[in-house]
């Protein structure tokens, strides 16, 4: 009886062996081994289905199966050994972030969060899908961030050159893709040379292929899986070296391969824009020099005691006393130190403190307001005007060069990381 019954459990687990999809059964099958991480075979299908439904959307041939595979297990490495990175020094990204992010795109587009599901489906994409890559991009940039954007410092001189370069170009939209051929950190010139005859033999290849299918191909570059893709920029927010190239370009050309110190590029001209200056006019923020006086209550001292005190500071001022030697002697707050200089304030920066900026004339001592940190008397001496727009540019550029100098740099960070990392492929 129980050998009858073993052989019906042997037959069972045959049949069933034999009659179980092989795909399924691929699906749980390890392609590599991360660190702490696998990377199954399920992983692989799902990087590939979009790899292929970026093409289909492209109207552009795929490259061989080969080429893809590889280009899916290097970004899903990749990420294994972020995430590994990410949770070694417990850098998260937030609910916060990501419901920030996603406002900030149905804003942009003027659309709602259904309209924009709705999209993605049509792109055959889940709002799900949308989300876990959105989670991975801004995990990469916080870990960027730590390891090399943190550390970069741009010098208000380097700014300043910068703009004065930007005040000869027009300010056209350019529509751009990119290829990157990469120098290792420490080039020979042995492997420059061999990087220049590889980029000689890229830009044969587009003679007789779309742009995006070779950049995805044979590009080094981040945006190599979007066909190279830029996106559509000013030429203020492009390296010096992309605009010298862009001179020559007319739409839907490409460039020649040139070269910079982290490799050699060639740049195709998809589409040019004229810029609408009236959207980006300038706009002038009105700005006071402030001081004040700041008394707060507590358990010997009460609300009226503290108003009373506030209105007879205003009082000794009005009458002659300095306003700053009675805000060194009385003040309770962090401007004491200073003669109660909080410095130059936008309007509309606090509501409690535009509403008495708005009642006094300058040099003249607001009646007591209480807010979050006190009570307080306040003095303007001097007014100002500032261009936002100059202050967003300087801010702007500052980011773009320091976005610059990370991209250059996050490839040899990453290389070195993953060097350091234990990686195994496994054969079928």
């Amino acid at each position: 009886m129980i050998k009858k019954f073993l052989l019906t459990i042997i037959i069972l687990f045959i049949y069933v062996n034999l009659s179980f999809p092989k795909s399924i059964q691929e699906l749980d099958r390890i392609v590599a081994i991360v660190n702490k991480s696998v990377i199954t075979y399920s992983d692989m299908e799902k990087g590939i289905k979009k790899a292929l439904s970026f093409f289909e959307q492209n109207s552009i041939a795929p490259p061989e199966d080969d080429v893809i595979e590889k280009k899916v297990l290097d970004e899903l490495i990749e990420q294994k050994i972020i995430h590994g990175y990410a949770e070694d020094w417990n850098i998260k990204v937030t609910q916060e972030d990501l419901d920030s992010i996603i406002n900030n795109i149905l804003k942009a587009n003027e659309i709602t969060l259904q309209e924009f599901k709705a999209t993605l489906s049509e792109q055959e994409t889940s709002y799900e899908e949308f989300i876990e890559d959105m989670r991975y991009d801004v995990l990469l940039k916080k870990v960027k961030n730590r390891e090399i954007s943190s550390k970069i410092n741009i010098s208000n001189f380097e700014v300043k050159k910068h703009k004065e370069k930007l005040a000869k170009i027009k300010n056209d939209i350019f529509d751009i893709s990119h290829i990157l051929i990469k120098f290792s950190s420490e080039p020979s010139a042995e492997e420059k040379k061999n990087k220049r005859n590889f980029s000689a033999e890229v830009h044969q290849k587009l003679s007789n292929e779309d742009f995006k299918k070779i950049a995805y191909e044979f590009s080094d570059a981040p945006d190599a899986n979007e066909g190279g893709a830029l996106g559509k920029l000013k030429l203020s927010e492009l390296p010096e070296i992309f605009i010298e190239q862009l001179n020559n370009l007319k739409s839907g050309e490409y460039s020649e391969p040139f070269e910079s110190n982290n490799g050699m590029h060639i740049i195709k001209l998809n589409q040019v824009e004229s810029y609408d200056e009236s959207k980006n006019s300038s706009k002038e923020v009105k700005k006071y020099f402030v001081r004040q006086i700041v008394l707060k209550t507590n358990e010997v001292t009460s609300e009226n005691e503290v108003i009373k005190r506030l209105t007879r500071l205003k009082e000794e001022i009005n009458a002659g006393a300095k306003f700053e030697l009675l805000a060194k002697k009385y003040s309770e707050d962090f401007s004491s130190s200073s003669g109660g200089e909080i410095g130059w304030i936008s309007e509309g920066l606090e509501q409690k403190i535009d509403e008495q900026l708005l009642n006094i004339d300058q040099d003249e001592v607001s009646e007591p307001f209480k807010t979050d940190i006190g009570w307080h008397i306040i003095q303007y001496t001097a007014v100002k005007f500032e261009n936002l727009a100059t202050q967003d540019m300087d801010i702007k550029i500052k980011s773009d060069l320091i976005n610059e100098r990370t991209e250059l740099l996050f490839q040899d960070w990453y290389s070195s990381l993953k060097a350091q990392s234990f990686i195994e492929i496994r054969d079928e």
